[in-house]
This record gives C-alpha cells, sequence and structure tokens, in this order.
C-alpha cells in the first residue's frame, strides 16, 4: 500500500470486519455496514486484492443496476475514514478474509496503521454457537494490553484464550502483539441452529456494543425494526417444529444457569451436537 494522504486523524480508532469464517451469518460485517452508512468519509482507501482470492472460491458478483449495464462486484478491502465529534477519529475496515498470501496480505494491513499511528484497533466477528435465539444475544470480548485501557471501561472482558484453527483476525492480532498495539475483539455469537445468510438480531446487539464502547452515536431505528421483524418470521416458522423448539428448551436452560458449553467456532462440532439431539428424540419416539 502506497501513497497515503495525510489526514491529520486524532488518535484514530480501526474498527475492522472480514467476511467469510470470522462472520456467522454476516451478523459482524453488516453491523459494521449499517455504521458506516450513518457517517460520511472523508477519504477512502482499497487494498489491491487481485492476489489475494481463489475466485472460482469466492466469486465476484455480477449484477444489473440499469438496463443493458452489468457490473462486477470484486472482493474488496477497503478503510473509510472518518472525522468524529470525540477524541479519537475512526478508520473502518471492511474486508474479506484473503486465501492466500497471508502474511503479504497482514504486511499491508499493518502499513496503514503505521502510517497512521493507530493505537487501538477493534476486530468484529460472529460464530456459530449453542445458543438460543429466544434470549438476549451472547457478546464476548478479548482484548490485550488491556491495562487502563478506557475503550474497556464499564466492560466485561477476558484475555484471548481460543486454541484451534485460525482465522485472519488471530493472525492480525498475533501481528499486533508483536508491535505492542492494543486490540479488542467483539464477538457476537448466533445460533446455530438457523440456517440464515443475516441475524439482525445479532447485527443490533453487535451495533449496541460498539455504540457503547466508541460512542458513534448511530441510529438504530432500521436495523431495530428488521431485527423485530425478523424474530417474528422466525417464531413463526418453527412454530411446527416440535424437535426444534425441543432442543431450544434445553439450550435455554444452559444459557440461563449460565452452564454452556466451551465455545468452539468450528460448526462441524456444534451441528453435530443438534444432529446427536435429534436422532436421540426419534430414537425415544419409535
Amino acid at each position: 500500500m502506497k501513497n497515503f494522504v495525510d489526514l491529520e486523524l486524532r488518535d484514530p480508532v480501526l474498527l475492522c470486519s472480514w467476511q467469510g469464517w470470522p462472520d456467522a451469518a454476516e451478523s459482524a460485517t453488516k453491523s459494521i455496514e449499517e455504521i458506516l452508512k450513518q457517517k460520511d468519509p472523508i477519504e477512502t482507501y482499497s487494498i489491491n486484492s487481485e492476489e489475494y482470492y481463489i475466485y472460482s472460491d469466492k466469486r465476484p458478483h455480477v449484477s444489473n443496476p440499469k438496463p443493458e449495464k452489468r457490473k462486477i462486484d470484486w472482493p474488496e478491502n477497503k478503510f473509510s475514514f472518518i472525522k468524529t465529534d470525540n477524541e479519537n477519529d475512526l478508520i473502518i475496515f471492511q474486508g474479506v478474509e484473503p486465501d492466500l498470501y497471508w502474511k503479504k496480505y497482514i504486511k499491508e494491513f499493518m502499513s496503514l496503521i503505521k502510517f497512521y499511528d493507530v493505537k487501538q484497533v477493534i476486530m468484529v466477528g460472529s460464530l456459530l454457537d449453542s445458543v438460543p435465539h429466544t434470549r438476549d444475544p451472547r457478546i464476548s470480548i478479548t482484548a490485550t494490553i488491556s491495562d487502563k485501557n478506557k475503550f474497556l471501561k464499564s466492560q466485561k472482558f477476558a484475555a484471548p484464550t481460543y486454541e484451534g484453527p485460525a482465522g485472519i483476525t488471530s493472525a492480525i492480532g498475533e501481528k499486533l502483539d508483536s508491535m505492542k498495539i492494543s486490540s479488542i475483539s467483539i464477538w457476537g455469537h448466533t445460533p446455530h441452529y438457523l440456517q440464515v445468510t443475516h441475524n439482525p438480531i445479532l447485527s443490533f446487539a453487535i451495533m449496541k456494543k460498539l455504540n457503547d464502547i466508541l460512542n458513534l452515536n448511530v441510529n438504530f431505528d432500521k436495523i431495530s425494526k428488521r431485527s423485530e421483524e425478523f424474530k417474528s418470521s422466525l417464531n413463526l416458522a418453527l412454530e411446527d417444529h416440535k424437535e426444534i423448539t425441543k432442543y431450544v428448551e434445553r439450550l435455554e436452560e444452559s444459557y440461563d444457569t449460565e452452564e454452556m458449553s466451551k465455545i468452539d467456532p468450528e460448526p462441524k462440532l456444534i451441528i453435530k451436537d443438534l444432529e446427536n439431539f435429534l436422532k436421540e428424540s426419534r430414537e425415544n419416539q419409535n
């Protein structure tokens, strides 16, 4: 990345999300997208993404915005620079988890952090988990270099403890640690049994958490309405699915007594739990 523009940002905070593995039910990226819609960037900057993706896997999207006018949208990694009324200006990054050359991708990403002297990075993700849709969404926060961090005031957080397959957020987090740059990871937990493209209930919860931490002064009317409509449609759709209803009741009991199993972002393991429960239910009926 070259030719950065000196924007005279005031102690900027970098807020990031990536499409792909760290974005279950698109809950993280949609929350960031909704925030950005309400802001007016003074500048944008994109990473040249051509070499980082296998397009037969992450296919570009074709649309017809106008009659006889075709448009191709390619995977994009874009920084949007926003002036705020707070102590900290804001840089919002919207990316797509790369397929190739992660170390080179991270080097490009970090060059912007160095140029604008970013001291605080907040990464937002979402994962599949054994949580019921009938309860308030679970939001977990981990942080490094957290001592006296003003953004963590009144927030419950822990040091990162996850072990397993790493996503781009973990790889960038390691690099930030080595550079002594504070990082906060905010993860929303979406019910694994909901096969939906987007969970607006969780996006709403993530937005509220980010608003609390960064004092973004965003409007929640649209996302709140979408959240309520989604909840109503979901309850209606699950009315006749007794096995799922029983499973949700089990999750509610665990949730309410705070005896949730250890978080594991690997969806195959979580889905297996649901399959076992449904199998047991069918056997008991015979």
